[in-house]
């Protein structure tokens, strides 16, 4: 079902797991992300295209899916990030600690966590496959 909040479309079926997404369609020769990236939930834009990197290490459990990032059942592996050093890279995110994780949700409609940040709040890291590109 799509409702509107605040003037945001939202996807209340989305799912909280990672969703596999076709590599060429999002990196570009760079490795950098070839589309903007926002949120699976509200669409909202969390980094604009030709901005983060994509890595493939570290491997992180994080927490599935839910808005509040706090009541999401289960949890998955993740191995491939975009990353960056700099939290001015992104456009709208908010923060959260799930589980000991200081974890990465949507700046809009708090829904996460897509990623995480590390205890120095140095590096950040969006799971690929936990995000929609546009």
């Amino acid at each position: 079902m799509l409702f509107s909040v605040a003037g945001k479309t939202i996807n209340d079926k989305c799912t909280g797991v990672c969703e596999t997404v076709d590599r060429s369609k999002i990196v570009n020769e760079a490795g950098k992300n070839k589309q903007q990236i926002v949120c699976r939930r509200c669409q909202s834009l969390i980094f604009p295209q030709n901005v983060v990197v994509i890595v493939k290490k570290p491997t992180k459990v994080i927490k599935n899916m839910s808005v509040g990032a706090l009541t999401g059942v289960g949890s998955e592996s993740i191995k491939e990030w975009w990353y960056t050093e700099s939290d001015l890279d992104f456009d709208t995110v908010g923060w959260q600690t799930v589980d000991g994780v200081k974890a990465l949700v949507c700046g809009d409609c708090e829904f996460g966590p897509f990623g995480f940040r590390t205890d120095d709040n140095k590096k950040f890291y969006v799971a690929v496959e936990r995000v929609k590109y546009i």
